[in-house]
């Protein structure tokens, strides 16, 4: 899998979607507020290797920070929860 840079022409929810079912896991804990050590405790890993399962997603992401992989994941969640319609 080659990784996405950010001259890439991909939609955030594009990205999202190719997350692993492990790392999207560990991005939506980690969007609660909690640690690494937290999210392993909780997921029963080791705080290791859940750093390694958000690396890879903000590599997938094409970020740099978890923080900013946390900020797209909820500009996303808010931009899907938008109505569509343009009624008045």
């Amino acid at each position: 899998m080659t990784p996405i840079s950010a001259a890439t022409p991909s939609r955030p929810h594009d990205r999202l979607e190719r997350l692993s079912p492990r790392q999207a896991e560990c991005l939506d804990l980690a969007a609660t507020g909690l640690t690494s050590a937290a999210i392993a405790a909780r997921l029963r890993l080791s705080p290791r290797t859940v750093d390694e399962h958000l690396m890879g997603a903000c590599r997938t992401l094409g970020v740099r920070t978890r923080i900013q992989a946390v900020a797209l994941r909820a500009l996303q969640e808010r931009r899907m929860q938008e109505s569509r319609s343009f009624l008045p």
